[in-house]
């Protein structure tokens, strides 16, 4: 199959989809903690933020510099955290499943540690909050079925098809990031720049895998500044205006699932919700 393609998308059970999410999240802190560890700080916690590898299929940290350069990753529909050198050559693996927070920590410290790298202060000590449902230190994981979780790899691939497209679109210098405080994937484009981060005009294109707000996946567009998002047009197949905690626009996955032009569908709202809001940030 080819790397870029879209993966089609089905139904799974929203409870298998909840469960593997929650065992994800907390599993990807590990990968994001290197980043954190050993890169300089950063104010947004960009160095913490993995990016999507869609030949792998995996959600890769940073590299950083040891005795030699590597990176850890994570492969959702395996359950396993890997760490690799600069030719993608497998140092060390870990399976998951059955594990605990704690013992996934110390085994990232004994094995950065073999390349020069000062492990002992590498901890999970978040500068946010996980959800109260994601799994505490000494609780094992618990992932018996996959299905939930190579069912999320194929959001997180699809959105990166379309994202790497709307980039080109957009000639945007933005990142595609996978954000490990709460799990989505996003881009965001620079609308206007007045050369202060909290006061630039700008839109963000991204997937959840589910919140508090919406359990299931789905795929977003915000904004900033807000907009009231109740004056503007209507969106096509079912995507929906919000304006509740921030403002912009969602697509469910359960308006997805089953038809035939999910990828035409995906784009067409990137393109809409995007547009109309550069529209109304713009006037």
């Amino acid at each position: 199959m080819d790397t870029f393609n879209w993966n089609p998308l089905i139904v799974v059970d929203p409870d298998e989809l909840r469960h593997a999410r929650i065992q994800l999240h907390q599993a990807i802190q590990n990968v994001a903690a290197v980043g954190r560890k050993f890169l300089p700080h950063s104010v947004g916690d960009e160095n913490a933020t993995l990016s999507w590898v869609p030949g792998l299929k995996r959600m890769a940290g940073k590299w950083v510099k040891g005795d030699i350069s590597l990176r850890s990753s994570i492969s959702l529909e395996e359950f396993k955290i890997y760490l690799v050198d600069e030719k993608v050559a497998v140092l060390s693996t870990f399976e998951c499943e059955g594990a605990t927070v704690t013992q996934l920590m110390l085994w990232l410290e004994e094995q950065i540690g073999k390349f020069g790298l000062e492990a002992a202060n590498l901890t999970l000590n978040l500068p946010y909050e996980l959800p109260e449902d994601v799994n505490a230190a000494g609780t094992p994981f618990d992932l018996p079925s996959l299905r939930g979780a190579k069912e999320l790899t194929k959001y997180y691939h699809n959105a990166y098809v379309t994202l790497r497209e709307f980039k080109q679109n957009f000639a945007s210098t933005g990142e595609i990031n996978i954000w490990p405080h709460h799990f989505d994937m996003a881009m965001t484009v620079l609308v206007r720049d007045t050369g202060d981060p909290e006061t630039n005009t700008q839109i963000s294109l991204g997937m959840s895998p589910g919140d508090h707000q919406f359990e299931s996946p789905y795929f977003y567009v915000n904004c900033w500044p807000h907009v009231d998002t109740q004056q503007l047009p209507r969106l096509s197949n079912h995507a929906m205006w919000i304006s509740e905690e921030w403002t912009g626009a969602v697509l469910l996955s359960k308006h997805l699932q089953n038809s035939k032009n999910q990828e035409e569908i995906v784009r067409t709202f990137y393109a809409e919700a995007s547009s109309i809001l550069i529209n109304e940030l713009t006037k």
